[in-house]
């Protein structure tokens, strides 16, 4: 999925600018969540998270309760509300413990399922909360309780952020949400963006602005490719006035738009060749190439 398309989605889910740009927030979950499923799964288990979502209370305890849930009192967790796996993931959890394969746990009953997830679900709120700084969490009693003492008690006028993680076990897909009270992690955001600046800007900060500008104002060529021609340095020592070159493979709905970097040149899009206002001109098709917009948000 591109990046484009994901934003799209994500802006529909309901998620507000500040969240979505959290990167403080989103990174070290990930870490955490990868470290968990390591010790969890086994070292091949790794998840991304592809799904983010706002929903009033009542649609994310539905959701919750559709799956294997775990809820967790406001008292020691006043942010991370509940963890929740899928089918895969409780069955693939309940083989490696009971040390059978998932064809023998067709008769494993959710309550036993559930049972045998309990220590993982804590072992992954343990990480979470204490990435979150919600409090010191290595002696405390797990607060495993009924989703009505988590915070906000999943009240329809509450809202909560579901974050989805998917990753494959064995050969099946499984997914892992942990949902949060938005108006924790929106408190969170505000407080990471007034200590940044709080901070005092340095000769760095302000020299890298500058080299960021004046990057930005750089003039560059941008070209359309319709063909390339492989030859080898003697052919092209033959070259004569008036010789045709065959370009068997020219298509003016595929062109490829490059730009000239100090790295030499470099695919950014693609374009279709056609006429506007009388001119020959190039219309994008795709949006600029990831590779190429990731490195200039380095700057």
């Amino acid at each position: 999925m591109s990046s484009v398309l994901r934003k799209k989605i994500e802006a529909g889910a309901g998620i507000p600018p500040t969240i979505l740009q959290f990167h403080e927030f989103w990174e070290p979950l990930q870490a955490m969540v990868n470290a968990w499923l390591f010790d969890t799964y086994g070292p091949d288990a790794k998840a991304v998270c592809d799904v983010r979502r706002v929903v009033p209370g009542n649609i994310a305890l539905s959701q919750l309760d559709a799956h294997l849930a775990f809820y967790f009192g406001a008292r020691l967790s006043p942010g991370l509300c509940a963890v929740a796996v899928d089918e895969a993931a409780a069955c693939a959890n309940a083989a490696l413990r009971l040390q059978q394969s998932t064809d023998d746990l067709s008769g494993v009953s959710p309550l036993f399922q559930k049972l045998l997830f309990e220590t993982s679900a804590v072992a992954l709120w343990k990480l979470a909360a204490a990435g979150l700084n919600e409090h010191s969490v290595s002696g405390a009693q797990p607060p495993l309780c009924d989703s009505s003492q988590s915070a906000g008690g999943f009240d329809a006028v509450q809202r909560y952020l579901m974050a989805g993680f998917s990753c494959t076990l064995g050969n099946q897909r499984a997914r892992v949400w942990i949902v949060f009270l938005l108006e924790y992690v929106q408190r969170q955001s505000v407080e990471a963006q007034q200590s940044v600046s709080r901070q005092p800007r340095t000769g760095s900060d302000k020299a890298r602005d500058t080299l960021r500008e004046s990057v930005k104002s750089t003039m560059i060529t941008l070209e359309g490719v319709l063909d390339r021609v492989p030859m080898t340095i003697g052919q092209c020592s033959r070259l004569e006035i008036g010789q045709l070159i065959a370009l068997p493979d020219v298509d003016t709905a595929r062109v490829s738009l490059q730009a000239e970097t100090v790295n030499g040149r470099v695919d950014i899009g693609q374009c279709e060749m056609g006429v506007w206002k009388r001119q020959r001109a190039l219309k994008l098709k795709t949006p600029i190439l990831e590779p190429f917009t990731r490195e200039l948000a380095k700057l």
